[in-house]
């Protein structure tokens, strides 16, 4: 995850925070229900829809934080050895959900087969994000050294708009058959679109009023649900729209989030301790959670699912028990990495 700052930030600790939960609440829609695959035809499932569209920023939320923090980083030895701290939190953490995967989940893998998945990043059913994170860690300083070399603000707005129509656009028109945007470098934009709009708003300090944010986010996250209803009229599972976090209305909502937050302080102080600590350890909370997934939601449903509007509820059950879950572990794992002089 994006590196913290000090002095302490509130509202960059706010967004990491909201980031996390995002990560963990979004998927309880996406990978452990089945929201996607039954007919999308009551009120319940147009608002899990709305729910969806909003939590999957999370990562788009840490990229821009990434590119926020880090747009003044220049490639030098410091700079560098502070991915150490990340490669060692998804070294040991991978050593741990690999024992989880064998002696609990039941995984049968050699040795040689395990430490493959940590190489590919495969020990974490999650730790994409790692990989991607690593590799935009390394040119970080030299996207930086281009986006100072463009002299004109308009120009470098420009950029965010060609990046945005290679990332969001080909999975909005390129469907049925259609093949209208260049879609090559859709997945290689992705988290450049999302670096440099952080590095836009550091720079511009960008504003939003919180009404314009609200009304921007539920009125994006509200297109694929209308859509739904309006062509498919419940005889259809749930289609999306536009794509992943990268599509065009999910990054309309990350930017507004980022924007609503970024500024934004906490009065009461035991809320704000808890956040900044959240934002702490947020990197080892991501490593950690897949290994709650497992364990509460095949014990929930087991007992509790019949069918996707009926299990909803069970939404504001477990992801609260794999915040914390992942926060406790996260949190003990922080104390013991300092004390050993790891972190």
């Amino acid at each position: 995850m994006s590196q913290p700052t000090s002095p302490r930030i509130c509202g960059l600790d706010l967004i990491r925070f909201v980031a996390i939960f995002f990560v963990i609440a979004g998927h309880f829609f996406v990978l452990h229900t089945s929201l996607m695959n039954v007919p999308f035809n009551n009120l319940c499932l147009f608002l899990q829809a709305m729910m969806k569209d909003v939590f999957c920023v999370g990562v788009p939320l840490f990229i821009m934080l990434t590119g926020y923090l880090n747009s003044n980083k220049t490639p030098t030895k410091k700079y560098y050895r502070g991915m150490v701290r990340v490669l060692v939190a998804y070294l040991l953490f991978s050593i741990i959900t690999i024992l989880f995967r064998k002696y609990y989940v039941g995984e049968e893998h050699t040795l040689l087969q395990w430490g493959m998945k940590i190489l590919d990043y495969s020990a974490i059913p999650y730790a994409w994000y790692i990989e991607m994170w690593i590799g935009l860690a390394m040119l970080a300083p030299f996207l930086n050294y281009m986006y100072k070399a463009i002299p004109a603000r308009n120009q470098k707005l420009l950029l965010l708009v060609s990046l945005f129509a290679m990332t969001s656009l080909p999975d909005l028109f390129n469907r049925y058959g259609l093949y209208l945007v260049p879609a090559y470098f859709s997945k290689a934009a992705y988290p450049l679109m999302f670096y440099f709009a952080g590095t836009y708003i550091r720079e511009n300090q960008l504003k939003i009023k919180y009404w314009q944010g609200w009304m921007l986010i539920i009125a994006m996250s509200m297109v694929t649900p209308l859509f739904n209803i309006a062509v498919f009229r419940g005889n259809s599972d749930l289609v999306q729209v536009a794509g992943g976090p990268g599509g065009v209305f999910h990054s309309w909502i990350a930017v507004a989030i980022f924007l609503m937050l970024y500024k934004r302080d906490i009065s009461i102080l035991p809320l704000k301790r808890w956040v900044t600590h959240c934002s702490l350890v947020s990197l080892e909370m991501y490593l950690c959670c897949w290994m709650f997934d497992m364990l509460y939601y095949p014990w929930f449903k087991a007992r509790f699912f019949e069918t996707q509007t009926q299990f909803f509820p069970w939404f504001f059950v477990i992801v609260p028990l794999v915040f914390l879950s992942s926060y406790i572990v996260a949190s003990v794992y922080r104390v013991i990495a300092t004390r050993l002089h790891i972190n």
